[in-house]
């Protein structure tokens, strides 16, 4: 392993390799269905090493303009699909939700145990950002507030609206906790918790 790589790097980038599967997904359905001409401006196939791509001298800068990459490709990727055929968020939000069945959280787990899963598995900026503070933490209740809004600004430059990428990632998340006890609940746009099944 490389000296300058730590675990944070590893996560990070496992992170983003996840948005970006989803993303190809996404783009695999649209240019099935001819929704799409082409997918090939949108997905970023990379199956090297991390240290075998990562520019060791500026590794945050990399990870950063990586997750700033694929942030773009989906916005722009699923506002196009989207634009005048709202009727496909649905088969869109199918293949979120089957992809996050794919990543699901263990049965038994606890409810911080899901909101690791959860955060293993999505893109809220670099953890520097401090984009989610953990607002309340129990053996049976999880609680986090979006501190800050780190998706719209790229939905709004691709002509799409964040409430997209909202949907899409609910789904992901329900896929995420479908093994488990328990279900994300928001009360807004900011503040989430993860709750017993009723």
């Amino acid at each position: 392993m490389s000296a300058f790589l730590g675990p944070i790097h590893y996560w990070m980038y496992e992170k983003i390799m996840v948005q970006e599967e989803l993303l190809r997904r996404i783009a695999v359905k649209a240019e099935k269905e001819g929704w799409l001409e082409s997918a090939a401006g949108f997905v970023m196939e990379e199956s090297r090493p991390l240290a075998e791509i990562i520019d060791e001298a500026n590794i945050h800068g990399w990870l950063s303009s990586r997750i700033e990459s694929v942030e773009k490709r989906y916005a722009e990727l699923v506002s196009g699909v989207l634009t005048g055929h709202e009727e496909r968020l649905a088969d869109l939000k199918a293949i979120a939700y089957a992809f996050g069945t794919e990543k699901a959280a263990k049965a038994g787990s606890t409810a911080s145990e899901c909101y690791k899963q959860i955060e293993d598995c999505t893109l809220n900026g670099m953890p520097c950002d401090g984009a989610n503070i953990v607002t309340d933490e129990s053996e049976t209740h999880f609680s986090w507030q979006q501190r800050l809004e780190v998706h719209g600004a790229y939905w709004t430059a691709a002509g799409g609206r964040a409430e997209h990428y909202y949907a899409l990632r609910q789904q992901f998340i329900a896929g995420i906790l479908l093994e488990t006890d328990y279900v994300l609940t928001s009360t807004d746009d900011r503040d989430y918790s993860l709750c017993h099944k009723n």
